[in-house]
Protein backbone atom coordinates (compact mmCIF):
# COMPACT_ATOMS: atom_id res chain seq x y z
CA UNK A 1 0.00 0.00 0.00
CA UNK A 2 1.35 3.25 -0.92
CA UNK A 3 1.90 6.43 2.05
CA UNK A 4 -1.32 8.50 2.97
CA UNK A 5 -0.60 11.85 1.11
CA UNK A 6 -1.50 15.03 2.78
CA UNK A 7 -0.86 18.94 2.79
CA UNK A 8 0.76 20.03 5.66
CA UNK A 9 2.90 23.48 6.52
CA UNK A 10 2.26 24.43 2.30
CA UNK A 11 3.91 21.26 1.55
CA UNK A 12 3.01 17.87 -0.35
CA UNK A 13 4.09 14.84 1.76
CA UNK A 14 2.91 11.56 3.37
CA UNK A 15 1.64 10.85 7.50
CA UNK A 16 4.68 8.85 7.64
CA UNK A 17 7.25 11.65 6.84
CA UNK A 18 4.90 14.17 8.63
CA UNK A 19 5.41 11.91 11.84
CA UNK A 20 9.15 12.12 11.64
CA UNK A 21 9.39 15.10 11.08
CA UNK A 22 7.79 16.26 14.05
CA UNK A 23 9.99 13.75 16.46
CA UNK A 24 12.99 15.49 15.09
CA UNK A 25 11.75 18.67 15.91
CA UNK A 26 10.92 17.92 19.19
CA UNK A 27 14.71 16.28 19.39
CA UNK A 28 16.06 20.05 17.63
CA UNK A 29 13.63 21.76 20.39
CA UNK A 30 12.51 24.04 17.55
CA UNK A 31 10.29 24.18 14.36
CA UNK A 32 12.12 23.43 10.86
CA UNK A 33 11.18 25.55 7.75
CA UNK A 34 10.66 23.16 4.84
CA UNK A 35 11.45 24.82 1.55
CA UNK A 36 10.42 21.64 -0.66
CA UNK A 37 7.95 18.62 -0.18
CA UNK A 38 7.77 15.54 -1.70
CA UNK A 39 5.62 14.39 -4.56
CA UNK A 40 7.27 17.26 -7.00
CA UNK A 41 7.66 15.25 -10.23
CA UNK A 42 10.34 17.67 -11.98
CA UNK A 43 9.36 20.39 -9.77
CA UNK A 44 13.41 21.21 -9.31
CA UNK A 45 15.86 19.80 -11.84
CA UNK A 46 18.71 20.33 -9.34
CA UNK A 47 17.15 17.89 -7.09
CA UNK A 48 17.53 14.88 -9.52
CA UNK A 49 14.43 13.14 -9.24
CA UNK A 50 14.62 12.63 -5.42
CA UNK A 51 11.62 14.06 -4.54
CA UNK A 52 9.30 12.43 -7.77
CA UNK A 53 8.18 10.26 -4.96
CA UNK A 54 7.28 10.83 -1.23
CA UNK A 55 9.22 10.86 1.89
CA UNK A 56 11.69 13.91 0.56
CA UNK A 57 11.93 17.38 2.09
CA UNK A 58 15.01 20.10 2.33
CA UNK A 59 14.68 22.46 5.23
CA UNK A 60 16.07 25.75 4.94
CA UNK A 61 19.28 26.30 7.00
CA UNK A 62 20.61 29.59 5.61
CA UNK A 63 20.62 31.78 8.73
CA UNK A 64 21.46 28.92 11.05
CA UNK A 65 25.31 28.46 12.76
CA UNK A 66 27.56 25.85 11.45
CA UNK A 67 26.37 23.74 14.62
CA UNK A 68 22.67 24.33 14.37
CA UNK A 69 23.17 23.00 10.71
CA UNK A 70 24.65 20.17 12.20
CA UNK A 71 22.45 19.79 14.70
CA UNK A 72 19.25 19.78 12.15
CA UNK A 73 20.56 16.64 10.58
CA UNK A 74 21.52 14.81 13.48
CA UNK A 75 17.90 15.42 14.87
CA UNK A 76 16.75 13.95 11.64
CA UNK A 77 19.24 11.01 11.44
CA UNK A 78 18.34 9.99 15.01
CA UNK A 79 14.50 9.67 13.66
CA UNK A 80 15.37 7.50 10.35
CA UNK A 81 15.81 9.89 7.80
CA UNK A 82 18.90 9.67 5.69
CA UNK A 83 20.30 13.35 5.84
CA UNK A 84 22.81 15.49 4.51
CA UNK A 85 23.80 19.49 4.88
CA UNK A 86 23.87 20.63 1.19
CA UNK A 87 26.62 23.47 0.65
CA UNK A 88 26.50 26.79 -2.01
CA UNK A 89 30.38 24.65 -2.72
CA UNK A 90 28.38 21.42 -3.32
CA UNK A 91 25.89 22.69 -5.80
CA UNK A 92 23.75 25.64 -7.13
CA UNK A 93 21.47 26.25 -4.12
CA UNK A 94 21.82 27.83 -0.73
CA UNK A 95 22.53 26.22 2.81
CA UNK A 96 20.06 23.73 3.18
CA UNK A 97 19.32 19.89 4.38
CA UNK A 98 18.31 17.51 2.52
CA UNK A 99 16.37 14.37 3.67
CA UNK A 100 15.09 11.34 2.74
CA UNK A 101 12.51 9.01 4.56
CA UNK A 102 14.21 5.61 4.89
CA UNK A 103 11.67 2.61 4.50
CA UNK A 104 9.22 5.11 2.59
CA UNK A 105 6.86 2.97 0.64
CA UNK A 106 6.84 5.86 -1.98
CA UNK A 107 10.59 6.93 -2.69
CA UNK A 108 11.49 8.14 -6.13
CA UNK A 109 14.20 5.92 -8.03
CA UNK A 110 16.51 8.58 -7.04
CA UNK A 111 15.78 8.93 -3.20
CA UNK A 112 15.80 5.19 -3.14
CA UNK A 113 19.64 5.21 -4.29
CA UNK A 114 20.34 8.10 -1.72
CA UNK A 115 19.65 5.80 0.80
CA UNK A 116 21.82 3.21 -0.46
CA UNK A 117 24.32 5.47 -0.82
CA UNK A 118 23.66 6.94 3.12
CA UNK A 119 23.87 3.25 4.24
CA UNK A 120 27.18 2.57 2.53
CA UNK A 121 28.24 5.84 4.22
CA UNK A 122 28.35 8.31 1.41
CA UNK A 123 27.41 11.73 0.83
CA UNK A 124 24.29 10.65 -1.71
CA UNK A 125 25.75 12.96 -3.88
CA UNK A 126 26.83 12.31 -7.97
CA UNK A 127 30.35 12.59 -6.74
CA UNK A 128 29.92 9.55 -3.93
CA UNK A 129 31.90 11.39 -0.90
CA UNK A 130 32.39 10.08 2.10
CA UNK A 131 29.46 10.87 4.05
CA UNK A 132 30.09 14.35 5.92
CA UNK A 133 27.30 14.15 8.74
CA UNK A 134 26.76 12.89 12.03
CA UNK A 135 27.90 9.00 12.11
CA UNK A 136 25.88 6.34 13.63
CA UNK A 137 22.39 5.96 12.72
CA UNK A 138 22.75 4.46 8.88
CA UNK A 139 20.54 1.50 10.32
CA UNK A 140 18.43 3.69 11.44
CA UNK A 141 14.22 3.94 10.62
CA UNK A 142 11.58 5.34 11.51
CA UNK A 143 10.15 1.87 12.85
CA UNK A 144 13.16 1.42 14.87
CA UNK A 145 13.25 4.88 16.66
CA UNK A 146 9.31 3.97 17.25
CA UNK A 147 9.77 0.84 18.86
CA UNK A 148 12.75 2.36 21.38
CA UNK A 149 10.91 5.24 21.90
CA UNK A 150 7.16 3.84 22.20
CA UNK A 151 5.74 7.61 23.41
CA UNK A 152 7.19 9.50 20.09
CA UNK A 153 4.30 9.30 17.71
CA UNK A 154 3.48 13.34 18.18
CA UNK A 155 0.32 14.86 16.49
CA UNK A 156 0.29 17.07 13.60
CA UNK A 157 -1.68 20.24 14.67
CA UNK A 158 -3.31 21.24 11.54
CA UNK A 159 -3.16 25.18 10.80
CA UNK A 160 -6.75 26.74 10.92
CA UNK A 161 -6.63 30.42 8.89
CA UNK A 162 -7.73 30.79 5.67
CA UNK A 163 -7.42 34.50 4.36
CA UNK A 164 -10.19 35.59 2.39
CA UNK A 165 -7.22 37.80 -0.24
CA UNK A 166 -5.07 34.93 -0.51
CA UNK A 167 -8.67 32.56 -1.61
CA UNK A 168 -9.24 35.48 -4.58
CA UNK A 169 -5.38 35.62 -5.64
CA UNK A 170 -5.64 31.49 -5.75
CA UNK A 171 -8.30 32.01 -8.29
CA UNK A 172 -6.51 33.79 -10.67
CA UNK A 173 -3.14 32.98 -10.30
CA UNK A 174 -0.80 30.02 -10.28
CA UNK A 175 2.49 31.02 -8.30
CA UNK A 176 1.91 31.45 -4.46
CA UNK A 177 4.23 31.86 -1.59
CA UNK A 178 4.24 32.30 2.17
CA UNK A 179 1.20 32.00 4.58
CA UNK A 180 -1.25 32.72 1.00
CA UNK A 181 0.34 30.06 -0.51
CA UNK A 182 -0.45 27.68 3.14
CA UNK A 183 -3.91 28.87 3.13
CA UNK A 184 -4.43 27.34 -0.88
CA UNK A 185 -3.31 24.26 0.40
CA UNK A 186 -5.32 24.38 3.74
CA UNK A 187 -8.34 24.64 1.75
CA UNK A 188 -7.39 21.90 -0.40
CA UNK A 189 -6.69 19.39 1.59
CA UNK A 190 -9.55 20.36 3.39
CA UNK A 191 -11.67 19.20 1.06
CA UNK A 192 -9.95 16.01 0.62
CA UNK A 193 -10.01 15.26 3.76
CA UNK A 194 -12.45 12.18 4.58
CA UNK A 195 -15.04 13.90 6.59
CA UNK A 196 -15.73 16.37 3.77
CA UNK A 197 -14.79 14.66 1.02
CA UNK A 198 -15.36 16.37 -1.89
CA UNK A 199 -12.46 15.82 -3.85
CA UNK A 200 -10.23 12.69 -3.64
CA UNK A 201 -6.54 12.37 -1.83
CA UNK A 202 -4.98 12.33 -5.72
CA UNK A 203 -7.05 15.47 -6.34
CA UNK A 204 -4.73 17.82 -3.72
CA UNK A 205 -2.27 19.00 -6.53
CA UNK A 206 -3.22 19.71 -10.22
CA UNK A 207 -3.19 16.94 -13.13
CA UNK A 208 -0.19 17.37 -15.04
CA UNK A 209 -0.37 20.74 -17.41
CA UNK A 210 -3.09 21.93 -15.40
CA UNK A 211 -2.18 25.49 -14.11
CA UNK A 212 -2.55 25.73 -10.46
CA UNK A 213 -5.62 28.34 -10.24
CA UNK A 214 -7.49 26.28 -12.50
CA UNK A 215 -7.54 23.48 -10.35
CA UNK A 216 -8.01 25.56 -7.56
CA UNK A 217 -11.85 26.91 -9.03
CA UNK A 218 -12.13 22.75 -9.50
CA UNK A 219 -11.78 21.89 -6.23
CA UNK A 220 -14.36 25.31 -5.02
CA UNK A 221 -16.92 23.97 -7.86
CA UNK A 222 -16.41 20.13 -6.08
CA UNK A 223 -17.16 21.80 -2.85
CA UNK A 224 -20.28 23.57 -3.93
CA UNK A 225 -21.74 20.84 -5.69
CA UNK A 226 -20.63 18.55 -2.57
CA UNK A 227 -23.02 20.75 -0.17
CA UNK A 228 -25.11 22.01 -2.86
CA UNK A 229 -24.46 25.39 -2.99
CA UNK A 230 -24.41 27.83 -6.03
CA UNK A 231 -21.44 26.36 -8.19
CA UNK A 232 -19.30 29.55 -9.05
CA UNK A 233 -15.59 28.36 -8.81
CA UNK A 234 -15.14 31.50 -6.35
CA UNK A 235 -14.12 30.91 -2.47
CA UNK A 236 -17.06 33.48 -1.57
CA UNK A 237 -19.11 33.31 1.84
CA UNK A 238 -20.66 30.58 1.66
CA UNK A 239 -17.87 28.40 1.52
CA UNK A 240 -16.14 30.39 3.98
CA UNK A 241 -19.01 29.53 6.21
CA UNK A 242 -18.85 25.86 5.95
CA UNK A 243 -15.26 25.62 6.75
CA UNK A 244 -16.01 27.77 9.88
CA UNK A 245 -18.54 25.06 10.46
CA UNK A 246 -15.30 22.51 10.76
CA UNK A 247 -13.37 25.11 12.60
CA UNK A 248 -11.24 27.08 10.39
CA UNK A 249 -11.05 30.58 11.39
CA UNK A 250 -11.52 33.11 8.13
CA UNK A 251 -9.62 36.41 7.80
CA UNK A 252 -9.97 39.10 5.02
Amino acid sequence: MPEARIVWRGKALNRRTVAMVLAAEKIYRSQFRIIQGSYNKGGVPSSAGTHDGGGALDIDVVKKSPAQRRAVVLALRQVGFAAWLRTPAQGRWPYHVHAIAVGDKDLSRGAAIQVAEYRRKRNGLANRGKDDGPPGFYRMTWELYLKAHPAAVPQAVPDSSISLGAMAYARTHDAMTGAWGADRARVVAWAAHPRVGAITKAETVPPAGVPWHLHFQRVIRKVQLKFKLPVTGIFNEAVAALMKRYGYKITA
